[in-house]
């Protein structure tokens, strides 16, 4: 397999990534559940007054890092672009089936996305490019650029 397809199998197979934000010249750091698409932009929900949520209404780009394999040998996808909120219905029904399929939960966020009553918003990652280390399967360059 090439690069592309390891970044594709882990972003389907993990759970949590962390993105990054700032304010100013002050940088953010947050943790989050996601599911990611068929063009890998990740998804997560998130409450508009969390610190990152207000970092991201004031600056779209940030930065992800999601860790595959914490140990040896080491694994890990980081990639930066651009984070908008979701709101096209046919868009948010889609992820959130695809989210209470990897969880088992959210699915009452349509209906509430729908019916105006939910508290979370649906933000998506779009990336420029991927950088996967990845030393099990790349041992000789572990750093792989994969561009989109």
């Amino acid at each position: 397999m090439v690069a592309k397809d390891y970044i594709k199998k882990y972003l389907q197979k993990k759970m949590t990534m962390q993105i990054a934000t700032a304010n100013g010249n002050q940088p953010w750091v947050c943790s989050v559940f996601y599911v990611a698409d068929d063009n890998q932009n990740l998804y997560w929900l998130s409450f508009p007054s969390r610190r990152h949520s207000q970092e991201i209404t004031k600056n779209k780009k940030a930065a992800i890092a999601i860790v595959v394999r914490a140990d040896w040998p080491v694994i890990g996808i980081q990639s930066e672009g651009i984070i908008s909120v979701v709101q096209e219905e046919k868009v948010v029904k889609k992820i959130m089936q695809s989210y209470v399929d990897k969880y088992g939960k959210g699915s009452d966020f349509y209906d509430n996305f729908v019916a105006g009553t939910n508290e979370h918003w649906l933000y998506k990652f779009t990336p420029k490019q991927f950088v996967l280390f990845d030393e099990k399967h790349f041992s000789g360059k572990p750093r792989q650029v994969v561009n989109l």
